[in-house]
């Protein structure tokens, strides 16, 4: 079993870019998702795959309610083109928890199709990782294998994705290094 070391994602992204080992790029989200208010206390298990493509646990999660407002949060699955819910090679649906606010921010009903959720928004800033990590991401550790992105758009919500997730998910907009934010 590979090894992960749990690290701070600030001073983990800052010493990446300062070293050269990760180069920010800018990437857009295209994908669907299907979504529904979940139930407070229910669980969400995300699935990933490591550097192997042997499945990993990559977070185990619970609904809450949204501290800002009181609404619990929701249950995210991202589906094709077709609007069927894509799974992995071990059969896992590609789910997780979004609390009530990053939905609303985020995603908004397609219109050219109501029954799927759309990414609104604009490009964000992200670095690719070059080691397996651990890290805190909203209350709850997360594993994520080396060739995995970390967000680094908002310094205060930096977040880790998946390689398989991301390609799922983002397009790079642009072949150019972009400046990275202040961390």
């Amino acid at each position: 079993m590979e090894e992960y070391t749990k690290v701070e994602v600030a001073s983990y992204v800052k010493q990446g870019i300062e070293t050269g080992t990760m180069v920010p790029r800018q990437a857009e989200k295209f994908a669907r998702i299907i979504a529904r208010q979940g139930n407070v206390g229910e669980t969400v298990v995300s699935w990933s795959v490591d550097s192997e493509g042997r499945e990993i646990q990559e977070k185990v999660a619970q609904v809450q309610v949204d501290g800002q407002t009181n609404q619990p949060g929701w249950i995210a699955t991202k589906v094709d083109e077709n609007g069927n819910v894509i799974v992995d090679n071990n059969n896992h649906p590609n789910q997780w928890i979004i609390d009530d606010t990053t939905f609303k921010k985020k995603y908004e009903v397609d219109p050219e199709n109501p029954s799927l959720c759309r990414p609104k928004g604009g490009p964000q800033i992200f670095v690719q990782i070059p080691d397996n990590i651990i890290l805190n991401q909203w209350g709850a550790d997360m594993q994520i294998a080396a060739g995995g992105y970390i967000n680094i758009t908002n310094a205060d919500d930096m977040y880790g994705i998946s390689q398989r997730d991301f390609e799922d998910t983002y397009k790079f907009t642009d072949d150019l290094e972009k400046k990275a934010p202040r961390i």
